[in-house]
């Protein structure tokens, strides 16, 4: 969302042509909905929440439990600005990594082909996906 007279924020700027149904990780709930993502190797086509370490490809922004049929599937955002809690002091300029319990920390040398911090502020980066 744009927030005008204060500056520019590109926080919640998602394209939703980049909004993909991924199968999720068991254990996966509502509750872990706007957390960064990781790609599963258990299975095609998957994501679970993003580990300590893991490369972050996206946020959660949909959760659907299929009982019935088996499965447990949702939507992930690959491309766009989005609201991660932090771990440990990230800055404007970094990029970021899973670090586990829903949150992302900083990288040791900052990747752009990955993703960008624009913006910090307490607890929280905005970190742009393109």
């Amino acid at each position: 969302m744009a927030t005008i007279g204060a500056g520019v924020s590109l926080r919640g700027m998602e394209h939703e042509e980049f909004h993909y149904p991924f199968n999720l990780a068991a254990g996966i709930t509502a509750a872990d909905v706007g957390k960064p993502v990781a790609l599963s190797t258990t299975a095609a086509n998957a994501v679970k929440i993003a580990g300590d370490g893991e490369t972050v490809i996206g946020k959660l922004v949909v959760v659907e439990n299929r009982a019935i049929e088996g499965v447990l599937v949702g939507t992930v955002a690959l491309n766009g600005g989005f609201k991660f809690s932090t771990t440990g002091v990230v800055a404007v300029g970094d990029s970021v990594q899973g670090a586990g319990s829903g949150n992302v920390k900083a990288l040791a040398a900052a990747n752009y082909a990955l993703n960008m911090v624009v913006e910090v502020g307490t607890g929280y980066a905005i970190v742009v996906f393109k």
